[in-house]
């Protein structure tokens, strides 16, 4: 089906209780398994890539942004369930009109290192570009807490402040607004709790869509408490990557590539294949996430 506003998608959880989740991907095996994951589960869900990631300025080969949003509008107009598809996180805002210009109809700047006026001005003009083609902006204040793997240590966070929050949302016009209420970004082998004081609070004074990133690092229960309180989307990248990573390891382990036909490695899509299995291990976990977050059996109701 085409894409779907994400506002509408949100709205429909905000009233059915639940979140839509946004499961980022970042290649073609990773974004099918999503698919795939929302049709079996019969789920709306939200695709996209990071734009921090495709932006990179130290990447091998410069990315396309039209391939990428050439390819998710595809997989979404071949989906049986409702599908918006973002750009998320992109630091330059010249990537998120090229985003807008590719068929994104989300995008979201990442204002790790603005001031509060220099990414309202930012938003401004975003959301005013964004909306003269039918797409949406999702924006953030405050910074969430970001865990290093390699040292484990966290960064310090800002949470989001509601006062500021209000003006903000206010002033810009954007469509959702992902929060900071102890939720942490890239956090793997343990997990946050969420100030959900703080967020009952702005969610008393915002009106809009709220959102929580760092999906992965969050307590169930707190999960599900928040999304009680109103939190509608949660973005979900790291638990898949390592789903991802955690199959290719456990292939080779299982079978010597070196004495099998590359095409039934790599090609196939058969037993044998490794991304095929890496697919499909993807997809079982946005199904598990998807049941924490309600969203199973919302794509008709």
């Amino acid at each position: 089906m085409p894409l779907l506003s994400m506002t509408s998608l949100l709205r429909h959880a905000l009233d059915g209780g639940y979140a839509v989740g946004y499961f980022e991907a970042w290649n073609l095996e990773s974004l099918l398994a999503v698919k795939d994951a929302a049709e079996a589960a019969e789920s709306p869900v939200i695709i996209g890539f990071n734009g921090k990631f495709l932006g990179n300025r130290h990447r091998r080969v410069k990315e396309i942004i039209d391939h990428y949003g050439s390819l998710g509008r595809s997989v979404a107009e071949h989906a049986r369930v409702p599908i918006a598809l973002i750009l998320n996180e992109a630091y330059e805002p010249a990537l998120l009109q090229a985003a807008l210009d590719a068929g994104f109809n989300v995008v979201m700047h990442d204002h790790e290192g603005c001031s509060l006026e220099q990414s309202i001005q930012i938003n401004i003009s975003l959301v005013r570009a964004a909306h003269a083609v039918g797409a949406e902006v999702e924006a953030e204040l405050g910074e969430l807490p970001a865990w290093d793997i390699g040292e484990k240590k966290m960064s310090a966070g800002i949470a989001t402040d509601p006062g500021e929050a209000e003006r903000f949302v206010t002033m810009t016009g954007v469509d959702a607004l992902a929060v900071a209420v102890g939720n942490v970004h890239i956090l793997e082998g343990r997990k946050s709790r969420l100030d959900l004081d703080l967020l009952a609070q702005l969610r008393k004074r915002i009106r809009i869509p709220l959102v929580l990133h760092g999906g992965t690092g969050i307590e169930k229960d707190d999960l599900k408490a928040a999304i009680a309180a109103g939190i509608c989307k949660v973005n979900v990248g790291t638990a898949l990557r390592r789903t991802f990573i955690n199959s290719m390891k456990g292939y080779f382990q299982k079978h010597d590539a070196d004495i099998l036909d590359p095409g039934e490695v790599t090609s196939t899509g058969g037993e044998l294949d490794m991304l095929a299995a890496a697919r499909a291990d993807v997809a079982a976990e946005v199904v598990r996430l998807m049941r924490i977050f309600g969203s199973v059996k919302k794509a008709g109701a």
